[in-house]
């Protein structure tokens, strides 16, 4: 049997008592919707885990920076529900939604730009009419249709012209351009033309040949969130972008020309 002597001395020998375990560092996890009828930064997928922009956003965020988690994203919600949410703290994080004073208020922008959007019009296709400017817009005074919550709705409306903002859904609101309620659609060129590949509506609906406005899209963090998990997302946001990362995600899901 050893003696307490003996144990010391081997201690001392091997270096010295082992030192106490590491606390692992604590993780953060946020909560973020997807946002509704936006393909491809939100891909419903069958099981109800979505594909597209954002979720392959997060997952790169997550990769790397492990501390980071997020949750909820099956479940997809209206833009103004996103927005609440970010206020009140239901909601940690929203990916991909242009920059307004309202959500400067409620919520911080975290790292860079993810990449821009272009604003486009489409109309029915038998509607031979060409815009290649909002000035040719505001004279025309059509009535357009939009997506609900959407930052340029507001936009629209400052320059004069008549919104019908009354739905999320913008497989709807092509329909509605398709049937004469409104005549145009105004909404990002990537969106719009996924829908109008995936639903066949290449000979009912016309995308408009010119771009009207680009804007630079960004992450939100709530500002209720945990300071430390915004200063997280944060640094693994401009580690993205200084890669490359964040320009090949959004790369790879433009160039697809099926969803």
């Amino acid at each position: 049997m050893k003696t307490p002597l003996l144990i010391s001395c081997a201690a001392a020998v091997l270096g010295g008592p082992l030192p106490a375990a590491a606390e692992p560092e604590p993780q953060y996890t946020l909560r973020i919707l997807a946002q509704e009828s936006v393909p491809p930064k939100w891909l419903p997928r069958e099981g109800g885990v979505p594909a597209g922009v954002c979720p392959d956003i997060l997952a790169a965020i997550e990769k790397i920076q492990p501390r980071l988690r997020f949750t909820g994203m099956e479940d997809a919600r209206s833009v103004p529900v996103i927005e609440r949410g970010l206020e009140n703290g239901g909601v940690g994080a929203a990916c991909a939604l242009l920059d307004t004073p309202r959500r400067r208020q409620i919520a911080s922008v975290a790292g860079k730009s993810l990449y821009t959007v272009r604003h486009r019009l489409a109309s029915a296709a038998n509607d031979k009419v060409n815009i290649e400017t909002l000035e040719e817009l505001v004279r025309l005074r059509p009535l357009i249709n939009t997506p609900r919550g959407a930052a340029y709705s507001e936009q629209l409306r400052i320059l004069g012209l008549e919104v019908d903002d009354s739905t999320g859904d913008n497989l709807t609101n092509l329909r509605k351009v398709v049937a004469g309620h409104g005549r145009f659609i105004y909404m990002n060129e990537l969106t719009l033309a996924w829908l109008i590949r995936e639903h066949g509506l290449q000979n009912k609906v016309r995308l408009q040949p010119n771009i009207l406005k680009e804007e630079p899209i960004y992450f939100w963090i709530s500002k209720k969130a945990d300071p430390i998990a915004t200063r997280l997302a944060d640094q693994a946001l401009h580690r993205l972008h200084s890669s490359g990362e964040l320009a090949r995600i959004y790369q790879r899901w433009s160039s697809q020309r099926q969803p």
